[in-house]
């Protein structure tokens, strides 16, 4: 790692400038995983369209970052043992700064913003059942990523290739509890960037058609841009309820909150999403 823990403070001087680097390229991996151990059954699908609302806070009074995403998420079952998933999103990002100007003689500070749309990562992968066995069932999967676009324009706009493998554990405890865990590597082509990420995920079934989660996301990796590179370790818990609108349709609210940072700006987020089987 990188040594000690590292927190953004609000300070003057070079940080607002290289906290607003990290943040930008944090929506880069930030990026939830809806993906579970358990594969569809052939000719059965699922669709997810979501729609949320990310923070940053960049430890900096005067600057910001904050992102809107629509993302389309999709499975479907080749056979009992196969599942096709893909996503794909759409991004528009507003950030927030500071400029020094001088009105006869005078320095003051003025505050701008910028919006911007763009891309955001989207992947299209397979997931492979390995071996179930009783209430536990274990998987494989692998992707192509691309990574969303550097959000400031003076790094570049090109998006970045790259493949994300995990493996999958899930265990269902009767009918009302299941739990999975997943741990992956998720690297770009470039070799800017790469990072370890475990999700964990505890649900609750507590009536019929509605469903209760607690995810953590944890990654720890580096980042880079024009020669340097930093490592990062970052934390997130997301707790949501998903409940039934009629048949085979259902709401995801959830919120998404750091926990825990390490040169990587916190995160706050709000999500809604449709679940729609078919």
């Amino acid at each position: 790692m990188c040594g000690g823990v590292q927190h953004f403070r609000r300070t003057g001087g070079l940080l607002p400038g290289a906290a607003f680097l990290v943040a930008a390229l944090l929506s880069i991996i930030s990026a939830p995983a809806f993906a579970g151990a358990w594969t569809r059954p052939a000719g059965d699908g699922l669709l997810i369209t979501s729609f949320g609302h990310h923070r940053f806070d960049l430890g900096a009074e005067g600057f910001g970052y904050s992102k809107f995403e629509t993302a389309l998420y999709a499975e479907y079952g080749l056979t009992d043992r196969f599942t096709l998933t893909g996503r794909l999103s759409q991004e528009t990002r507003q950030r927030r700064f500071q400029v020094e100007q001088r009105q006869g003689g005078a320095p003051t500070l003025r505050s701008l913003s910028s919006v911007s749309q763009a891309l955001g990562e989207s992947e299209i992968g397979l997931r492979a059942n390995l071996l179930t066995s009783g209430y536990w069932v274990v998987s494989a999967q692998t992707s192509l990523v691309r990574f969303s676009a550097d959000p400031n324009p003076l790094l570049g706009g090109k998006a970045v290739w790259g493949a994300d493998a995990r493996l999958q554990i899930g265990r269902s405890v009767g009918e009302a509890v299941f739990m999975e865990a997943q741990l992956g590597r998720r690297s770009g082509w470039d070799g800017a960037r790469a990072e370890t990420r475990l999700d964990l995920t505890l649900g609750v079934r507590p009536a019929e058609g509605w469903r209760v989660l607690a995810q953590g996301y944890s990654a720890w990796g580096q980042n880079g841009w024009g020669g340097y590179h930093s490592r990062f370790e970052s934390h997130r818990l997301h707790l949501s309820v998903i409940a039934p609108l009629c048949e085979r349709l259902s709401l995801q609210i959830g919120v998404i909150n750091s926990v825990h940072s390490d040169r990587l700006a916190p995160e706050q987020a709000y999500m809604l999403s449709f679940w729609r089987e078919f």
